[in-house]
């Protein structure tokens, strides 16, 4: 490494860590890697802050500018929604709609939202995102070294909105994007300044079935959700990208592809504008690691 300072993007997984550094200068991911924490590393910081210490030890001579972090959007509130000319502040508005929305008090709760359209005279569009403060602040003041730790928090549908953006691949016209892992399914209908739609699928029920039946079901468990979808949110596409740990396993592809009735599925492994890492071991985890590169990104 030299001594261009990098962004560090990191996403949460349930028992991992998903970090990539990206070079703001030549506009390229250097190097992804998969970290594992053995517990959940936003109920664990002192883990979270090891496996991450011991990764950039292992990398000796990386300048890190920023570290972002990204969690899944099941662990938060991510809702597109207008807000009427009526309601002159937004914010209130919008901790009274989440107050309807939770089981729990607004209090408990951080709240923050980016403005996609509109106007005070006409209504605004806006997409909100709230999390639990415990877990906000259990990333803000559970690192003990300050240097490594995350100044931006958000999930992981806006970071891979945000890759899909600055690598020159969102545009005006809707798409959906299913970021597929282990431990569940994310599917997300966007288009630049619109997130329509976000689904799961969870995986729980594949527990002990062989992987061939397991890939399946799940399979028509996401075919089911994209009919939905279409059905109740207009979310009717021909264009898919695929990413997440199992994008890289040939029979889950093949699987999905047949699910959703041979329609094109490209997967998120090259884009016009980002130069993606070329030694093996980075270049195997891109896929897997596509919402860390998009909150890396976010700094930039």
């Amino acid at each position: 490494m030299d001594d261009t300072k990098l962004h560090l993007g990191i996403e949460a997984g349930e028992v991992l860590l998903k970090v990539a550094l990206y070079d703001p200068k030549d506009k390229k991911v250097v190097k992804t890697a998969i970290l594992n924490t053995e517990t959940n590393p936003l109920d664990d910081v002192s883990s979270f802050e090891a496996a991450l210490q011991t990764w950039l030890a292992e990398n000796e001579g990386v300048q890190i500018d920023s570290v972002s972090l990204t969690v899944s959007s099941f662990r938060a509130v991510v809702r597109q929604l207008f807000v009427p000319p009526e309601a002159k502040n937004v914010r209130e508005y919008l901790q009274w709609y989440l107050g309807n929305l939770v089981n729990a008090n607004v209090a408990d709760y951080v709240m923050d939202f980016v403005e996609l359209g509109g106007s005070a005279e006409l209504g605004r569009t806006v997409l909100m995102i709230a999390m639990r403060k415990a877990w906000v602040n259990s990333i803000r003041k559970g690192f003990r070294n300050q240097q490594i730790a995350p100044k931006i928090l958000e999930v992981d549908a806006l970071s891979l909105m945000n890759l899909l953006e600055a690598s020159g691949t969102l545009d005006n016209k809707l798409q959906c994007v299913i970021k597929a892992d282990v431990t569940g399914v994310m599917l997300l209908w966007a288009s630049k300044d619109d997130l329509r739609a976000l689904r799961c699928c969870s995986t729980l029920d594949l527990a002990g079935k062989e992987r061939e039946e397991a890939y399946v079901q799940l399979s028509e468990n996401i075919a089911k959700q994209v009919e939905e979808a279409a059905s109740a949110n207009g979310t009717a596409v021909d264009r898919y990208m695929l990413c997440g740990e199992l994008a890289t396993d040939l029979l889950f592809v093949e699987n999905l592809r047949k699910a959703l009735g041979d329609k094109p599925i490209t997967q998120m492994d090259s884009f016009p504008d980002i130069r993606l890492p070329v030694d093996e071991e980075s270049a195997s985890h891109v896929l897997s690691c596509a919402g860390a590169i998009g909150v890396a990104l976010r700094s930039a």
